[in-house]
């Protein structure tokens, strides 16, 4: 088999967990790993600890996914003659579950040109990588792509915008549709407001025109 040899920049809460992620992701005893601390991180400002981990030279019945996810993203990065850092973050879900997801956040400057308008660019990106990771796997890898922590900031917004037209449909009791969003901002709009017994959420449209209706409890 042939050799890997990676520096993976991980992401996590401290460094400890960041050490534990890259051993579990690359399939590796940590103390096997060359760690190199960028940043302690700082749990009373949310501030992550950030690492690179160095891979030994390894032969692998099986690449570890983030090894091929590392590789591919890199690629596409070249191939298009753009200059980032591609960063591993940390999740709330065991990362020995093949179902779970990969967190990937390309960070550089000037990187609009994946983000497009509404996201579109990089939802089609980051549907590339999944798709040639997961048939270069042989198995389905669910890969979470961001870039500059985009979906992350748009997430916020989404939520703040869902709780002030909330506001507004229970102040003047009339419904109000939202602009045309791509099902996983639809998506957060909904499970916002899934506990505000006050207004009640659907979508309607077509294709990429399909919107969030908010609308009075009252008229359910």
């Amino acid at each position: 088999m042939e050799s890997n040899n990676s520096a993976l920049e991980i992401h996590a809460k401290d460094v400890e967990r960041a050490i534990e992620l890259a051993a579990l992701e690359l399939e590796v005893d940590g103390d096997d790993l060359d760690i190199n601390v960028i940043d302690n991180g700082d749990i009373s400002s949310d501030s992550l600890a950030r690492i690179i981990a160095t891979v030994p030279e390894t032969e692998y019945d099986v690449e570890p996914r983030l090894i091929t996810i590392n590789r591919v993203v890199t690629e596409f990065l070249h191939y298009m003659n753009i200059d980032a850092n591609i960063c591993v973050q940390d999740q709330e879900t065991d990362p020995t579950d093949n179902r779970s997801s990969i967190r990937i956040n390309i960070v550089g400057d000037k990187l609009s040109v994946l983000i497009g308008k509404r996201g579109e660019t990089l939802a089609s990106l980051e549907f590339l990588v999944k798709l040639i990771v997961s048939n270069q796997l042989n198995r389905w890898t669910n890969i979470s792509l961001d870039i500059d922590g985009y979906k992350q900031r748009r997430e916020h917004q989404l939520k703040r915008l869902a709780q002030r037209m909330a506001g507004q449909v229970q102040q003047f009791g009339r419904p109000i549709a939202l602009e045309p969003m791509p099902a996983n901002e639809r998506r957060i709009v909904h499970i916002t407001l899934e506990h505000n017994p006050e207004v009640t959420t659907n979508s309607t449209g077509d294709g990429n025109q399909r919107r969030v209706n908010i609308q009075p409890s009252l008229l359910r």
